[in-house]
């Protein structure tokens, strides 16, 4: 082609010239989109596996929220179950498994822990541009922010840690590794009346612990908050990923 439009050049046959000129521009250009088309094809491909993969880490991220639902609840009627002894110590020997359990479990941890594997990936990556959603990327956006941001007051442990410290000491190791490896459960291991009636009076002794438990149900109470909202906000995402994914397969 090179050999031709030189020859064109040299002979002055400018015509010849002009038309495999405008050849070789044609080619150029349709070279270009073609390369262009291989690459938007790559990029719808990404976006589209992608698009799986938020729905799949979303999705597991509403049965970790499931999960913490749960733990928030059991842990907000531990805190019940101490006020109630507190309130009126015979309980204690009519529940003396639950008192025990209650006393130990009402501290652990009940806010969520959400990854965000692949949404992470995205932006660290500098692909999130990929998803060509604006709203998807906004509402992925405001979703991990805001936990983010309820993260700061949920793992605020201030409550739970006061009274942990406030109550030190009044279960023995032995009650504490059998609640730790979930064997609290049987006659054997579960405390007998007399135990909790014991438990009951060293905890009224300690009426700074007792002051403590409003605290803590009120932090799990916020964390069951979160995960409500979180989770809703997971789902609503979830169905507007599907409705872009059925564009593809259409």
């Amino acid at each position: 082609m090179i050999e031709r439009l030189l020859k064109s050049l040299t002979t002055k046959n400018y015509s010849l010239l002009g038309v495999e000129l405008v050849v070789v521009i044609v080619g150029i250009l349709i070279a270009f989109q073609i390369e262009r088309w291989g690459d938007q094809k790559q990029e719808r491909e990404q976006e589209y596996e992608y698009l799986l993969r938020l729905k799949e880490d979303l999705q597991i991220e509403n049965g970790a929220l499931d999960t913490a639902y749960r733990f928030a609840q059991s842990r907000i009627d531990a805190a019940l179950v101490l006020e109630e002894v507190a309130a009126n110590p015979s309980v204690a020997k009519e529940r003396p498994a639950a008192l025990t359990s209650a006393l130990e479990t009402v501290t652990w941890r009940s806010f969520p822990q959400i990854e965000a594997f692949v949404y992470s990936e995205l932006q660290n990556s500098g692909k999130l541009a990929v998803i060509r959603s604006e709203s998807l990327r906004r509402n992925l956006a405001n979703h991990y922010t805001s936990f983010r941001s309820y993260s700061r007051v949920g793992l605020d442990r201030d409550a739970v840690t006061q009274f942990e410290r406030l109550t030190a000491g009044i279960l023995t190791t032995d009650e504490l590794r059998a609640i730790e490896d979930h064997s609290w459960s049987g006659e054997s291991r579960a405390a007998t009346p007399d135990r909790a009636a014991e438990i009951t009076d060293e905890l009224l002794k300690r009426q700074g612990a007792i002051e403590w438990i409003p605290n803590i149900v009120q932090h799990h109470i916020f964390n069951q908050k979160v995960i409500l909202e979180s989770r809703d906000q997971a789902t609503e995402i979830i169905a507007q990923i599907d409705s872009l994914i059925a564009q593809f397969d259409e």
